[in-house]
Order: C-alpha cells, then sequence, then structure tokens
C-alpha cells in the first residue's frame, strides 16, 4: 500500500515537471542574457526571487551572502519530518560567448559558460513542484541561490553569517552540476569524491642575468624552471604514492622579455593548481614541490620562493544516502538512467562547506543532447546547456527532497525500478 502511494507520488511529481519545463527553459534563458560576476549580483538576484514569490508556500529571504544570495524556506503539509537543503550556484564566468544562441549574454565579457543559468532554473522548478505536493510531506526544505562559487565564496557567508543550516537545523544537502559529457536524461553519482581538495601553487626562481652567448656567466632561472617541472611526477608518484586520486598541474610559467633574444632572465616564475581527496595531501604536495624546488635550485646556484596554499575541502559524498538518491532519480528518469560514478573527480566545487558539515550528495546531471557525440565543456565560450534537462533535474531534486523530509532517503525504502 506504502508502495503504491509513494509511486502515484511519483507519478504527480514527473507530470508537474513535464508542464514545468517550458517555464523552466524561459527563466534559463533569460538568467542567461543577463550574466553576472562573483558576488554581485543584482539582475540574478531580481529574476530569481521574481519567480520564486510567485510559489505558494514559500517564505523568500532576500539579499542573503552579502546582497546577491537567496533562501527560499518551506514547510511540509504534513506534522512531522526532517529538514533539507538544495543549492544552486548562480554566478556566471569572465568569458566572452562565441556563436548566437538566440538569447546570447547581453553583458560583453561575461557569460553563463558554466551552467549555473541552468542550476538556478532547475531549482526553481523544483520549488514549483514541491509546493504543489506541499500537503503530501512533512518537515522543512531549505532552497539557497548562492552566488560567487566560482572565486570560491558565498557559501561561507550563508554558513557563518546567515545560519543556513540552522533554525532549523539542516539534516541533509544536496547540489548538483549540469555535466556535459553525460547525455541529458541521465545522472552520474560519484560514489566517494564529487570534487577535490584545491590548492594552488607558485614557484619564482632567482638566477643571474646576463648575455645568452655567454651561459655561463649566468644562473640560468628557466633552466632551472624546467628542471623543477619534470619533478612533479615524481613527487606524485613517489614521494606521495598511494591510491589515492591526486594531481599537480602547471598552468603558467613566465620568463624573459619575447622581444629580447639575447638576455637570460633573472627570474622565472610558474605556478597552477593542485588536486586531491584530502587537505593532508595538498599539504605534503606543497611540502615536497618546496624540496624539489630548493634542491634543483642548490645546483644551479639559483634561489627560489615557494607558494603552496590550500583553498577548499573535498566534497564527499555520503554512502547512506547514495543509494536512495540514484533510486529517487531513476523514478523520475527511468530505469539505468541514474548510476554510479566509481572514479573519484578532482574539480573543485565550494558545496564542500555544506557537505563537510551535513550529509550531502552532489550530483552530476546529463546536459548533452542525446543526438550529438560531444559538446564544448564546462568554462568554454561555446558552451550551451541543453534544456530537455531541466524538466528532469528538477523532478529529481523534487523526489530526493521529498524522500530526505519524510525519512526514506536512507537504506532501501524506496522502490527500485530496476526489479
Amino acid at each position: 500500500m506504502e508502495t503504491t502511494k509513494q509511486m502515484i507520488l511519483i507519478g504527480k511529481i514527473r507530470k508537474i515537471a513535464e508542464e514545468t519545463g517550458p517555464k523552466l527553459a524561459e527563466i534559463r534563458q533569460e538568467l542567461h542574457r543577463h550574466p553576472e560576476l562573483g558576488m554581485n549580483l543584482p539582475r540574478t538576484h531580481e529574476i530569481i526571487s521574481r519567480e520564486l514569490k510567485k510559489i505558494p508556500g514559500l517564505r523568500v529571504q532576500e539579499h542573503k551572502a552579502g546582497g546577491s544570495g537567496i533562501i527560499a524556506v518551506m514547510e511540509g503539509g504534513k506534522k512531522e519530518g526532517k529538514t533539507v537543503l538544495l543549492r544552486a550556484d548562480i554566478d556566471a564566468l569572465p568569458i566572452e560567448e562565441e556563436g548566437d544562441c538566440g538569447f546570447k549574454s547581453e553583458n560583453p565579457g561575461c557569460m553563463h559558460a558554466c551552467g549555473h543559468d541552468g542550476h538556478g532554473a532547475w531549482l526553481i522548478g523544483a520549488a514549483m513542484i514541491l509546493s504543489k505536493i506541499r500537503m503530501e510531506w512533512g518537515g522543512c526544505i531549505k532552497f539557497v541561490f548562492q552566488p560567487g562559487e566560482e572565486v570560491g565564496k558565498g557559501a561561507d557567508i550563508l554558513i557563518s553569517e546567515d545560519r543556513v543550516l540552522e533554525d532549523p537545523d539542516v539534516d541533509m544537502a544536496f547540489a548538483a552540476h549540469g555535466w556535459p559529457s553525460i547525455e541529458s536524461g541521465r545522472i552520474g553519482i560519484a560514489r566517494r569524491y564529487a570534487f577535490g581538495c584545491v590548492g594552488s601553487f607558485r614557484v619564482k626562481i632567482i638566477g643571474k642575468k646576463g648575455h645568452a652567448s655567454w651561459p655561463e656567466q649566468t644562473v640560468d632561472p628557466i633552466a632551472a624552471a624546467s628542471e623543477i617541472y619534470q619533478h612533479i611526477p615524481a613527487i606524485l608518484a613517489r614521494k606521495i604514492g598511494g591510491t589515492e586520486s591526486k594531481v599537480m598541474s602547471v598552468t603558467y610559467m613566465q620568463s624573459g622579455d619575447r622581444k629580447v633574444r639575447n638576455i637570460i632572465p633573472e627570474t622565472c616564475e610558474f605556478g597552477g593548481t593542485m588536486r586531491a581527496t584530502r587537505r593532508e595531501t595538498l599539504e605534503m604536495m606543497g611540502r615536497e614541490l618546496e624540496k624539489a624546488a630548493k634542491a634543483v635550485c642548490g645546483v644551479y646556484g639559483a634561489s627560489c620562493e615557494v607558494e603552496a596554499l590550500t583553498h577548499g575541502g573535498a566534497v564527499e559524498n555520503a554512502p547512506k544516502l547514495l543509494e536512495g538518491v540514484r533510486r529517487a532519480a531513476e523514478q523520475i528518469l527511468g530505469k539505468n538512467q541514474a548510476y554510479i560514478i566509481e572514479e573519484n573527480h578532482l574539480g573543485g566545487e565550494n558545496f564542500s562547506e555544506y557537505s563537510e558539515r551535513v550529509p550531502s550528495v552532489y550530483l552530476f546531471i546529463g546536459i548533452r543532447p542525446k543526438d550529438k557525440a560531444e559538446i564544448p565543456g564546462l568554462h568554454s565560450p561555446k558552451y550551451r546547456f541543453d534544456d530537455q534537462a531541466l524538466a528532469g533535474a528538477a523532478g529529481t531534486f523534487a523526489a530526493i527532497a521529498y524522500y530526505g523530509c519524510t525519512g526514506k532517503l536512507e537504506g532501501q525504502h524506496i522502490e527500485n525500478v530496476n526489479k
């Protein structure tokens, strides 16, 4: 009997999600036309607030996270239930959009090249759906629209100043990213790490400037930098070792003047990003890089400055919620449409601020049209978001929130459509 009720409700969620799809596409495209950067998103805030205020049963708290964030709270019609947080990041990137999609960015040098316009739209859709079935669940759902994710901000203020995890205390949190490599209508869920700890490094080598015809009279910082660079794979494989996922990538190297071809410069600087699943590993990577740099510079007779920083923690999916989330997503999307990704992902996401405090799951929602084998990736000026994914994503978030509030997300309480 209980299973029958659940499936009837899931059918209702699916139907409402399909009906809201065209409206969500309109909202997403409006957000796409007006991208904004960092923590200052006045037009984005206005659009999202306007749509949230139309939804019955939703209490909209504006101007959070320093001004552009929104926390919208909905309470269920039943007496008891848990508190679930659903989060969307809503900021854009400093990228000039290429091509014309019919709703191209109107802000020069700014574009939703990471799909946060879609994230905001599908969370609005989830609120629309949950409002219409509000008498079917108890507890509380917090819909959080966060600015500043691309610059590593927003989440900390929402937690420390706006107390988004309190009053009532949040029991579990969920977020997702549109993923170009996954077909629309499918969802991938990392078994453990959806995102890694994020760090950065900078190495500056100080040599001795001189004429390029007499290199023996100089201390070549470029040669030293090149040798340090060659040590990085050994640091990862020999000094750190183990099976933990980790990466250290040099993303820039600068030295000299390209207009001057006969002078060995005094300095060379390079740097980049490093990722791992644990902060301790990042810290060890930084220490080993500094040791290698000093050893190489000692051979060359140069000196060096090494800076290694840790910026954010990992997004680790809660094991006890994983299967329930997968089953909830499959109930909306269909058999075999939600699957577990065994590999760790080492991108960066400050949803870690939430996942380090409450049990959480982060999903990768497919946005690649079914008729395309490949589309431009994240942060590309040609990035495109498939609006056909919005209804399914909104329905999935609604189902996850419903099962979360009713306490059925943990364990085997959700009907397995694969049977």
